[in-house]
């Protein structure tokens, strides 16, 4: 029995079009297994390999060219449905475009003269990560972030196409072993990625009303259903990394529904506080309040920027293709700290302050945005950095704990603090967070340079409205001079 994909009348098998409207017949009952046939004249079916709602995946061999693909056919009970197969058409399209060692190569996509819809990929013979994971639970550092450099590249090899993932999740991160046994990565499933700029306004629902996508590793506009770009993909790939590193996920629950709801309104989980019993290089921390911000415009604008701080911190190299672009980015004025007159650095910075805070309303409540810190090159005061995403906490990824600072290596001549400092009183706060954040950080710098940065750091996150590291900051001021006045009003809750 054969069915037509648009009128659905019922036809014979040996009918081949449907009268009413030339459509190609479909099989109307379930597929049979392909083991030893040949598909589409050209791809000759070995054995299965896995079977999905969507349909069967079969290890063919092209019958001329010997070369082995990974065959997906679609159920034929699902032919009938015009999002089921838009979804296969996207990912073919999708993925097929994108030309990069770290993504799945699609091979060919079609149609049989009997209806049967299949695609032709790359065969990749490895586990997915969730199965690493489910085995060894937390990975090692480096072996974690070796996955995540690899995986950060090919999405960014997708975004500069204009395509967002929209489903990044271990499940479609394919593991195989390279030189050395080391993990190479194969990115997989473009199938409900979208080509950013689309007529669609936001994401694509089912007929059941559910978000498409796997909740579990959404961001929390895709959960909200508004419109993504490739920083949802992003926090997705945060996500992942987190469970890499801490074996857990940042917002944990009993229920999907109940972890949704905590990522749209709590904050995440540290990764210290995730695992305590584990150590993570320092600056890791605020890399993750950077690319896991509620807002994407608090968060890393592209993955090429996000991966290049993780790689600064954990001591990896980057895993870059294509060199990094921020041509698809759409940055956010940042706010300007003004003063009237320099302060005197060693006395007390004063700050007037003017700055608008972005409230967020989602899901009956107000999401006030939080983030994190980035790594960037060695300071310059006069450079402006990716203003969007460096509005919070950290900087340049090597953020401690008050009471716990680390000294690193970050290119500033410590003679030089004072004149830095004072070259910030006029900047935007993400300008201040940065640079003021790195002084301070920079090993040599004197004690009163210090203190006079992290009060100015302080001061920016008050203005932003990160009220937390304002009062953390404002405490390592003070824990070097606790006469302080301008550390003692952020720490009242008062102005400078």
């Amino acid at each position: 029995m054969k069915v037509c994909p648009v009128c659905s009348t019922d036809y014979g098998d040996d009918v081949k079009f449907c009268p009413r409207d030339g459509q190609t017949l479909r099989s109307a009952t379930p597929a049979a297994d392909l083991v030893g046939q040949v598909v589409a004249d050209r791809y000759h079916v070995m054995k299965k390999l896995g079977e999905g709602g969507m349909g069967q995946v079969y290890l063919a061999e092209h019958v001329k060219m010997g070369r082995r693909s990974a065959i997906k056919v679609m159920n034929p009970s699902m032919v009938h449905d015009p999002d089921a197969i838009a979804r296969f058409n996207r990912e073919a399209s999708s993925a097929s475009r994108i030309s990069h060692p770290n993504v799945c190569a699609i091979y060919d996509f079609g149609e049989t003269s009997d209806g049967l819809i299949f695609l032709a990929m790359e065969f990749i013979e490895g586990e997915p990560l969730t199965d690493l994971l489910e085995r060894q639970g937390a990975l090692p550092v480096a072996r974690a972030a070796n996955i995540f450099l690899q995986t950060a590249d090919a999405l960014q090899a997708a975004h500069d196409l204009g395509i967002v993932h929209r489903d990044l999740k271990p499940d479609n991160i394919m593991l195989t072993k390279g030189r050395g046994s080391a993990d190479t990565v194969k990115v997989v499933d473009f199938g409900i990625a979208k080509a950013i700029g689309g007529d669609d306004s936001g994401q694509k629902v089912t007929k059941t009303g559910l978000v498409m996508g796997t909740p579990e590793f959404m961001s929390p506009e895709q959960l909200s259903g508004d419109k993504v770009d490739g920083r949802s993909d992003l926090y997705s790939l945060a996500l992942v990394f987190f469970r890499m590193l801490s074996g857990k996920l940042p917002f944990e629950a009993t229920t999907v529904q109940e972890t949704m709801i905590k990522r749209l309104t709590d904050e995440p989980a540290r990764l210290t506080e995730a695992r305590p019993d584990l150590s993570f290089p320092p600056g890791l921390q605020p890399v993750f309040d950077t690319a896991l911000a509620r807002t994407p415009a608090e968060r890393y604008q592209t993955v090429a920027k996000f991966a290049a701080d993780v790689a600064a911190v954990t001591g990896r190299p980057v895993a870059r293709s294509v060199p990094p672009t921020e041509a698809k980015t759409e940055l956010i004025d940042t706010p300007t700290i003004r003063t009237a007159a320099p302060p005197a650095r060693r006395k007390r910075p004063i700050l007037a302050v003017a700055v608008t805070l972005v409230v967020i309303l989602a899901s009956g409540g107000a999401w006030m945005v939080l983030s994190g810190g980035s790594k960037a090159p060695p300071p310059q005061p006069s450079v402006a950095p990716d203003t969007a995403k460096q509005t919070a906490g950290g900087h340049n990824g090597h953020e401690t704990r008050p009471g716990g600072a680390t000294q690193l290596q970050t290119g500033i001549d410590p003679s030089q603090a004072g004149k830095i400092l004072d070259g910030l009183i006029e900047s935007p706060p993400a300008v201040v967070i940065d640079s003021a954040a790195k002084v301070f950080f920079t090993a040599g710098v004197k004690k009163g340079d210090k203190a006079f940065a992290a009060c100015l750091v302080a001061q920016a996150q008050q203005a932003l409205g990160k009220r937390s590291r304002a009062v953390q900051w404002a405490n390592r001021g003070l824990e070097i001079n606790p006469q302080l006045s301008s550390c003692q009003n952020v720490v009242r809750g008062g102005g400078s």
